[in-house]
């Protein structure tokens, strides 16, 4: 479908229109605005753990392209209307015991920044460090105290590909990694539309068209109902991908697949075999190749890369939430 087929986005669903407790629910959530690199203001978001649960780890979370953090992690509710706390998998992971941080991307939601532009991948990695770090501070149930608490990533998509390559920077940094469907090979989508002539191309027109949108994606044609929902939301992007993006998350993928065999942190890792957005043997070679003894595939059946959204994602959630409380302990303040 061209964009000019595309049904017009909800104009009513700016951000700045949504109450706070919507999506940041009930518990004393919170934002905040840090600066990141080049002077942009990057949007964080903080889940404490419910009173009366017993704190038992930290999640942070990264997204994927062309959304932001609450598209991706709390619950649709449909075309034209907000993704809530209520019911979402933050939620769950709060009742569980799990304080819940993460930020949108610069370009993203409700960061500053030219919207899914990065001048490099870097950058997402290194918002999402300062993100983590900055967890240890915050007063909130579940973060600074009690302390000590296990840190883990969890990513989806680009977010994924983000949350590895800052495990591989800090190898400290988390206790574990949960990666859903990430950007760890791009080679299906290469080989699609203009890409192929594109891609020789690419470190050129990164430095002459950066900003310029060029190279396609695919659209959720297996679910239209989560492709209209995309497509309604004007803080999504509607675009093709902007040249120097696209020239560097094929760097960081290339980058990605010359480390992973130093990953050696627990893994859990999900792909389904229907994923054409980004490429399902990445991952498995990952798994593969990872030197972590503690390490877990999963190719959900059916599914295609919304796998958080899409029917059959109760049981990617849960087993999350199995995997997480079998790599934690609760711990009282």
């Amino acid at each position: 479908m061209s964009s000019a087929a595309r049904p017009p986005v909800a104009e009513h669903l700016v951000l700045s229109y949504q109450p706070e407790v919507e999506y940041l629910g009930p518990y004393g959530g919170k934002t905040e605005l840090a600066k990141g690199k080049h002077g942009l203001n990057i949007c964080r978001y903080f889940w404490p753990v419910p009173p009366g649960v017993t704190p038992r780890g930290i999640v942070v979370m990264a997204h994927g392209h062309g959304g932001y953090l609450g598209f991706d992690y709390l619950k649709p509710e449909g075309p034209g209307k907000f993704c809530v706390y209520d019911g979402s998998l933050v939620a769950a992971l709060n009742a569980a015991g799990f304080a819940v941080a993460g930020n949108d991307d610069r370009g993203a939601g409700r960061s500053e920044g030219l919207r899914c532009y990065c001048q490099s991948f870097d950058d997402y990695v290194d918002d999402l460090v300062a993100t983590v770090r900055a967890c240890r501070e915050v007063p909130l149930r579940g973060f600074a105290s009690p302390a000590g608490l296990p840190l883990f990533g969890m990513g989806l998509s680009r977010g994924g590909a983000v949350v590895l390559t800052a495990a591989l920077k800090e190898p400290s940094l988390f206790s574990g990694c949960i990666c859903l469907a990430p950007m760890v090979s791009l080679e299906k989508v290469a080989k699609r539309g203009l890409n192929p002539y594109l891609r020789p191309l690419g470190r050129l027109l990164s430095w002459l068209i950066p900003e310029v949108a060029l190279l396609s994606i695919d659209r959720n044609t297996k679910f239209p109902d989560l492709q209209a929902a995309y497509d309604a939301d004007p803080n999504c992007y509607h675009q093709s991908t902007r040249v120097r993006s696209a020239q560097e998350y094929l760097r960081a993928t290339e980058w990605l697949s010359a480390h992973v065999s130093e990953l050696a942190l627990p893994l859990l890792l999900f792909h389904s075999e229907g994923d054409t957005q980004t490429d399902p043997e990445g991952t498995k070679r990952l798994y593969a190749l990872a030197q972590s003894k503690d390490k877990t595939f999963v190719a959900p059946e059916g599914m295609w890369h919304i796998i958080l959204k899409e029917p059959g994602n109760d049981k990617v959630k849960e087993k999350v939430l199995q995997w997480l409380e079998e790599h934690t302990t609760p711990k009282e303040a």
